[in-house]
This record gives structure tokens, sequence and C-alpha cells, in this order.
């Protein structure tokens, strides 16, 4: 059954109204309608006011991206700002921890010289010397040395060495033994030069 309301209902063309329809004997024919497909022109390129639109929108999203990415940076500059302080401020901190600690330690060292001082000064005002000497006598078996018993040796100040001149490799045994003879003898005779001059 054809629908007769709505949109999907039969549409009779104006052109023919049932009234005028007459009857024939045979059914009845009807014009058929040619249902041509409606073509809208659209061109080939966009209008303006697209163009337009897709140009604002490519700059909102260009400004939205640079602004993302300078707040990261700025971001990122902060982090690394606040980074190198706290690097800065632990070191500080570390040295001054450190300073502290070792004048700690340097009052405990001149502490512990005071009572060493100290401790060496009772030592020596307790000792007695003419007692140690009266026991190396009663016990060891040790005297007082003679007058003639005391022996002086004079020590030059400064030292010396006297190297031998290196030997040829052609020289003979006796011009060596000389040679040996006269740095030895030297070195006796600026012996007996000091101690005169002391």
């Amino acid at each position: 059954m054809t629908k007769v309301s709505g949109n999907l209902a039969l549409k009779i063309s104006p052109a023919i109204k049932t009234s005028d329809v007459r009857r024939t004997v045979g059914p009845v024919k009807r014009k058929k309608t040619v249902i041509k497909p409606k073509r809208v022109s659209v061109s080939a390129t966009p209008g303006r006011g697209a163009v337009q639109q897709t140009q604002v929108k490519a700059i909102r999203q260009q400004l939205a991206f640079q602004r993302l990415r300078m707040l990261l940076g700025a971001i990122l500059t902060i982090f690394v700002i606040a980074g190198v302080f706290a690097f800065v401020m632990y070191r500080q901190a570390t040295i001054l921890e450190m300073n502290f600690s070792n004048l700690a330690i340097e009052r405990q060292i001149s502490r512990l010289d005071q009572e060493r001082s100290q401790i060496s000064e009772e030592l020596a005002q307790k000792t007695n010397l003419d007692l140690i000497r009266q026991q190396a006598m009663d016990k060891l078996g040790l005297q007082d040395p003679a007058g003639s018993q005391l022996v002086q040796v004079v020590i030059p100040q400064s030292d010396r060495i006297i190297f031998a001149q290196p030997s040829a490799g052609s020289t003979e045994n006796e011009t060596f033994l000389a040679s040996v003879y006269r740095t030895v003898e030297g070195y006796f005779k600026s012996l007996n030069q000091q101690g005169k001059v002391n």
C-alpha cells in the first residue's frame, strides 16, 4: 500500500489532477517522472572565509605551541638555577661542617699539647739526677769518669763528601792508588785546618 502523507508519500505532479483523469478501459497509464540528481556547483578552491579560518587556526596553534615551549623553557631554567643554587649551598654547608670539625680537632690537639708539656714538667721536677747517679754506681757498677778519661771530639759544622775521580779504562793501578792517596790526604788536611779554626 502506498503512503498518502508524510515524506515518503507518493507525490503527484500538479499538471495531472485526479479529477481530469478519464477512465479508460485499460489500466491508467501515468507519465513517468524522471528523477534527476540535483547538481550543486562547488569550486575546486575553497572560499575566502574558509581560507582565513584555516590560517587563523594555524596561527593560533603556532602561538599556543610557542607559549607552551616558552613556559617549559622557563620552568626548566628555574629548575636548573634552583639545582645549581642547592648544589652550591650543599657544598658550602659541607665545607662549613668540615671547618667546624677541624677547629674542634685543633682545640683538642692544643689541649693535648698542654697536657703533654705539663706531664713532662712534672716528670722533670720529680726526677732526681743524684739518685739516678747513685743507683747507676750501686746497681750497675758504673763510675764517674776521671779527668784523663774525658775526650773532646771536634765535629765540623758542615758535612763534606769527597768523591773519587772517575778512572779511565786505560789507567793503571798505580795511578789509581796515587789519586786515592791524594784524596784521603786532602781530606785529613781539611779536617786539621777546620779543627784549628774552631
